[in-house]
């Protein structure tokens, strides 16, 4: 299902389950994005890269710096400077990446509650109120108008090898580092409320698609 195990074709090296995937330009018109793509597939919440790596997304809460004042600012920028060290250190061979990204705000619960209420209306006139919201709000989605900024941090376990075995060992160590994170995080800006989570299947895709191609189109 995700490449792991032997296949007919293989070669002698990739019979050793090892990982030699390296990136490579695509050949247009004949080959797509996913033969250059790191990304094998989504398992159990998880990237799993064709280099041989478990990869977690953590999303965070933001926080305002511009209306903090320059006591807090420093307070703030301890507070990471100390989750820094807790969590790489000076010998620790531990790679985090943090994005920043813009995104585009997702409606669709939003525009699904409006049908729903849209169903069930009887009265004529508000009927044609919500419509016009369906409508106004189906619009801003179309056009991307409306964007949000969230704030990511990714983090890594390293697989073994192409045995379901090892990635599913990989998925229990990443989902103990990954709740080491959220903990780490939260306690540390637990003056700003800051909230932490770990983001699933359809979640990643969303981003995933949003760092292909913003419009979406």
């Amino acid at each position: 299902m995700f490449g792991f195990g032997k296949k007919k074709k293989d070669t002698q090296k990739e019979n050793k389950l090892e990982f030699t995937f390296k990136p490579r330009p695509i050949n247009k018109g004949k080959e797509t994005i996913d033969d250059m793509s790191l990304i094998k597939s989504i398992y159990q919440g998880y990237i799993v890269t064709k280099t041989g790596y478990l990869v977690a997304i953590i999303e965070t809460t933001g926080i305002n710096l511009e209306l903090l004042s320059e006591e807090e600012q420093t307070y703030t920028f301890e507070a990471y400077n100390t989750f820094l060290m807790n969590t790489l250190g000076d010998s620790s061979k531990e790679k985090q990446q943090y994005l920043d990204i813009t995104m585009p705000v997702n409606f669709d619960d939003y525009i699904l509650a409006y049908k729903k209420r849209y169903l069930e209306e009887n009265n004529p006139a508000r009927k044609q109120l919500i419509a016009s919201y369906i409508d106004y709000f189906n619009n801003k989605v179309y056009r991307n108008e409306m964007s949000t900024k969230r704030h990511l941090l990714v983090i890594r376990e390293k697989i073994t090898d192409k045995s379901l075995t090892s990635l599913d060992k990989k998925v229990s160590d990443l989902d103990e580092k990954v709740n080491h994170y959220i903990n780490r995080l939260e306690d540390a800006f637990e003056q700003h409320d800051l909230q932490a989570k770990k983001l699933y299947g359809d979640e990643i895709i969303a981003v995933l698609k949003n760092l292909f191609n913003y419009n979406g189109k």
